[in-house]
Order: C-alpha cells, then structure tokens, then sequence
C-alpha cells in the first residue's frame, strides 16, 4: 500500500513539473521525451528553427535565393540600385555635355547675330563722292571711298585754294553717321568730319587741324556719283 501511494505521488509530482515547465518553454511540435528531456535540463534541438546565425543563413539563403558567400551578388535589389546609380551618374555627364554644347550653340548664335545686325546696320558709302568744305575759303574734294562691314577708307584730291593735294580717308560708320577723317599730303592738315547720310548725300560739319595755326571748323556737303 505504501508502495503504491508513493507512485501515486511520484507521478502527480512529475505531472505538476510538466504543467509548470510548459509556462517557460514552447512545447509546440515537441514530443514527450523532448519536454521530459528540457525539465531536466537536456534540451534537443528543433529542427524547424535555426540554432545559431550560420543557420539562420542558410534558412534564409534558401527561402529567398539571397547567397551570402558572394557579396557581388547578394541579391537583385542591391545589384537595381547600382545599376540605378551608373544610370544616374552617366545622364548628369550627358546632361553636362548638353548644357554645355547648347551654351555654346546660344553663345556663336548670339555673336553671330550681333556681327550681321552691325554689317546690316551699316549704310553702304562704296563709291566715288565728291565733297565740299566751306569755312573762310571753300575746297573741293573727291575721294574713292571703299567700305568692309562699318570701316571707311580710300583716297583722292582736295584743291586748297589753286593748290592739288593728294588725300587719304578713314573712318567708320554706324546706321546714318558717318564719321570720315581726312589727312593731306605736303602741307599736312586733318579734317575731322562728322556727317549724316542720306542716300547718296551726306552732310554735316568738320573741325580742321593744322600744324602751322590754330584749329578752326566747317561745313561739309557731299555727295556720291553714279
């Protein structure tokens, strides 16, 4: 009877150790010797859970197709985003080159549109003209004038009361105005005239200068032959 009694006890002690063993360990898919095994200390493994991080690798290495032994290749997101980047870095360059190349386009665009509004703004003088200029004596001139885009240049003669002198011409114009140097040979004298263009006339006023006397001003007529 005794004997019976204590087995009695024995099994609703090991009962009771089981309940309480349950509160602390997951006893999911665990058999009973597993659970015998844990309340003594001596735990088995499940196998449907990694025991350490190599593992867990290898689990998650074949449930997502991610190898971890070969950084190159870890996974498809990782190998997008790079080549995201590369995308990304070569159409900044092209955008660079782009900008650069329109740049310059606008640039010999802008150039080239400022020098034919200048040789278009410039009067056509190309010509045989003859002028004359009246201050205290009147003089009569005639020059060949040629013309690149806005310059003025050529030659001829001017009669200074009886005398022919052999002249030179410079100068530049800009839309009606002409601005027309000329320098004579021997007895050396510049007249500076300032001219408004009106077809084949012009007219203005000049101020002469001579190395002899003081400088004095005129007026001057001209007007181009056909």
């Amino acid at each position: 009877m005794r004997f019976a009694t204590q087995i009695l006890w024995s099994s609703i002690i090991l009962v009771l150790f089981v309940i309480d063993a349950r509160s602390f360990y997951d006893t999911t898919g665990k058999s009973v010797d597993q659970l015998i095994n844990e309340s003594i200390g001596s735990y088995a493994h499940n196998s449907g859970f990694p025991e350490n991080p190599r593992e867990s690798r290898e689990l998650w290495s074949r449930e997502t197709g991610v190898n971890f032994t070969m950084p190159g290749t870890q996974s498809g997101n990782v190998t997008s985003a790079i080549k995201s980047s590369d995308a990304i870095a070569t159409d900044a360059v092209q955008y660079q080159s782009a900008s650069k190349m329109s740049a310059t386009q606008t640039s010999t665009s802008e150039t080239e549109s400022a020098e034919e509004s200048t040789t278009s703004s410039a009067t056509n003088l190309a010509g045989n003209w003859s002028f004359e200029l009246r201050d205290s004596k009147t003089r009569e001139m005639s020059l060949t004038l040629f013309q690149s885009e806005d310059a003025i240049f050529g030659t001829g003669s001017m009669n200074d009361g009886g005398d022919t002198l052999e002249v030179s011409a410079s100068g530049s114009v800009e839309k009606d105005r002409l601005n027309l140097d000329i320098t004579t040979s021997e007895i050396v004298s510049l007249y500076r005239l300032v001219l408004t263009t009106n077809g084949d006339s012009v007219s203005g006023n000049y101020r002469a200068f001579s190395a002899s006397k003081e400088p004095w001003t005129g007026i001057a007529n001209g007007i181009r032959k056909k």
